[in-house]
């Protein structure tokens, strides 16, 4: 078992306003799947990402929305998202509020 403290692992501020914590990165986790904490603070815009593995978040507070082709969604606190590979998309919080998110990378069998 490992266990890390949130406290105790960097905290990262991207360019864009995002604070990312990443659970694992650097530490020997199964199957390459990756983990962490993300706060978007309000009027935040993400720039677009594409990822090689799914993409799996649950929103603990405020809400979040991902612009996905011509397509807006929008998940609250207590929402669940996925986001298959290689599907572009730009986060946002255009709301009043932080948001909170727990999200994973998972590879994808090939």
């Amino acid at each position: 078992m490992l266990i890390r403290e949130f406290d105790a692992l960097p905290h990262i501020l991207r360019p864009d306003g995002v604070e990312m914590t990443d659970f694992f990165n650097g530490a020997p986790a199964g199957a390459g799947v990756r983990m962490g904490y993300g706060v978007f603070p309000p009027g935040v815009t993400a720039p677009p990402a594409v990822h090689q593995e799914d993409e799996y978040a649950f929103v603990l507070s405020g809400a979040i929305k991902a612009r996905i082709e011509d397509n807006v969604f929008e998940a609250k606190a207590g929402s669940a998202t996925f986001i298959p590979a290689g599907e572009e998309h730009i986060s946002f919080n255009d709301g009043l509020a932080e948001c909170r998110v727990v999200w994973m990378l998972v590879p994808v069998p090939r």
